[in-house]
């Protein structure tokens, strides 16, 4: 097996794996420490039993970060040749294989950003924009015309960075019938978070965490990936205008440029389709 260089990393989850299937795991406690880079202040917190020690500073609309040194990554691939040793991956699943939830994958295929997390993008950027004020103006606001709000968006896409939140990859040219999606949650990030690291030809480590079917009933909410962070009662509430504020934030992307897919996931996730939680993108 060839030495692995993930660009994203979920560490714990991967340990935990490796723990479950007996697998042995040298120089364990270097592994998980990591090294988060913050805008202003810096340190380091370990996921190990040290717990955390982190300088102060302010975070700002990025992913946390840390960096894995040439013999971390030589052993992160001995774990996951191991995992596939020991049969516990389903490595390059086709039409042919029985997916169950919680199945432990390895897919290949070419990745790109779904249109419900580049608006989540926008939301979060609402979200931060609303906090400290009042919510009588949310559904004004919905309507993504205030400058200051625009403003914020277009730094966002210029800087291309991943805000701290989840992010939903369609994964094209799988081998399998159904539709895959990635969920790749924040701060695991090797050295880098941005849009043009998550997008291109990748393989996926992960969990099969939802299997939606093609039946009339057959849909998973995107509001995970479109609300992240909101409170339950707001989530609730936008959910019900999510179409509506949708076609707008669609033409407002268009008019900075950005056409997105007509047939993407934009409120819901529809069948036939696998969500995979991801534990490394290689």
């Amino acid at each position: 097996m060839a030495l692995r260089s993930p660009l994203y990393l979920d560490v714990d989850t991967l340990l935990a794996q490796a723990e479950y299937h007996e697998i042995d795991v040298p120089q364990r406690e270097e592994i998980v420490e990591t090294t988060t880079k913050r805008r202003s202040g810096g340190g380091k917190f370990s996921l190990g039993a040290a717990g955390v020690d982190a300088s102060g500073g302010s975070d700002v609309q990025r992913q946390a970060t840390y960096s894995l040194e040439p013999r971390e990554k030589a052993t992160v691939s001995k774990v996951i040749d191991g995992l596939i040793g020991k049969n516990a991956v389903i490595s390059r699943p086709d039409a042919t294989t029985v997916l169950t939830r919680d199945a432990l994958v390895e897919i290949e295929g070419r990745t790109r950003i779904t249109a419900a997390s580049l608006f989540g993008k926008m939301f979060f950027i609402l979200r931060r924009f609303l906090e400290g004020g009042s919510l009588e103006n949310l559904p004004d606001t919905l309507s993504a015309t205030d400058p200051r709000l625009l403003e914020q968006i277009e730094e966002v896409y210029l800087r291309n960075e991943l805000p701290p939140i989840p992010i939903l990859l369609e994964l094209e040219d799988s081998g399998l019938p159904q539709k895959v999606y990635i969920n790749v949650t924040p701060d695991h990030f090797i050295d880098v978070a941005s849009t043009n690291r998550v997008e291109g030809e990748i393989r996926v480590l992960g969990t099969v965490s939802r299997l939606i079917d093609d039946s009339p009933d057959g849909f998973l909410s995107a509001e995970d990936w479109l609300l992240s962070g909101w409170e339950w009662m707001l989530r609730r509430t936008i959910m019900t205008r999510m179409d509506d504020a949708l076609v707008e934030l669609r033409q407002v992307m268009s008019n900075q440029g950005i056409v997105l897919p007509d047939e993407d996931v934009d409120a819901y996730i529809m069948g036939p389709a696998i969500v995979v939680d991801a534990i490394a993108l290689y």
